[in-house]
């Protein structure tokens, strides 16, 4: 587990910390570009998810920045000089337009979730997906985290906010975060991104071989029993992976060509 961890870690560290977002007539300018001119992180932004995940995602992102302490934040203006002409720039006071939360606004979500999280757990979430490094997640970092992850299949990609996003979606409640869920508070969002096929398995991964309690009712979960499952999951998918690269002999690849 610690070299899953490790290999994770060491995937996350490579990645590219990208500035702010581009302006959106940039935007709008790449969006037009070969697929081959296009950076990874454009290509994960250009994929679609339903309009089922959008919309629960946008509730949830609401959910966290109306958490988040109103501040000031002190922004650096490098064009301008104090007085005596110095190079240091100019410090202003500047109200944040960009709606964006932090680890504050995570903690007070735990809490409603009786959540209680490890030494340093909540800050490795946002330094795992902080592309500008401001300590905040932006609106536009919240979709790539996303998209990421559920377009990931080398199972390496940092999970740790999406793990918990996932669950406030799937506890979103009219208008209200629940701290259980249900199967059937499942159902929805893993039909649309699983397909019926599939959509039993994944109930098993999430809730394990029973879904109802022993008295007839439908079996609730917490976030702390729901994040063990998905780090069982996470874990036994990954080995999988591996496993399968072991088995894997190019040369009877090679074989097969020269047949061919």
């Amino acid at each position: 587990m610690q070299n899953t961890q490790k290999n994770r870690d060491d995937n996350n560290s490579s990645r590219s910390r990208s500035e702010s977002p581009l302006s959106q007539e940039e935007q709008e300018r790449r969006k037009k570009l070969p697929v081959y001119e296009r950076t990874l992180e454009e290509k994960i932004m250009s994929k679609k998810i339903k309009a089922v995940e959008k919309d629960r995602l946008i509730k949830v992102f609401n959910a966290l920045i109306q958490l988040e302490p109103k501040r000031i934040e002190q922004e650096m203006d490098g064009n301008k000089t104090t007085e005596g002409d110095t190079k240091l720039g100019k410090q202003k006071k500047k109200k944040s337009n960009e709606p964006k939360f932090s680890a504050k606004a995570i903690y007070e979500m735990m809490k409603k979730l009786n959540y209680t999280p490890g030494r340093d757990e909540v800050e490795k979430m946002i330094w795992e997906i902080d592309e500008d490094l401001d300590e905040q997640i932006s609106w536009y970092e919240f979709q790539l985290m996303f998209k990421r992850c559920i377009k990931d299949i080398s199972y390496l990609e940092p999970r740790g906010l999406f793990n918990f996003v996932q669950f406030l979606m799937y506890a979103y409640d009219k208008e209200a975060i629940k701290n259980t869920i249900t199967v059937e508070d499942t159902l929805e969002l893993l039909y649309v991104r699983c397909g019926r096929q599939n959509l039993d398995g994944e109930i098993f991964k999430i809730f394990g071989q029973d879904e109802k309690t022993a008295d007839g009712q439908e079996k609730e979960i917490t976030y702390s029993d729901y994040l063990i499952q998905m780090k069982k999951k996470d874990f036994n998918n990954w080995t999988e992976l591996e496993n399968k690269k072991k088995k894997y002999d190019p040369s009877k690849e090679q074989i097969l060509n020269k047949k061919d």
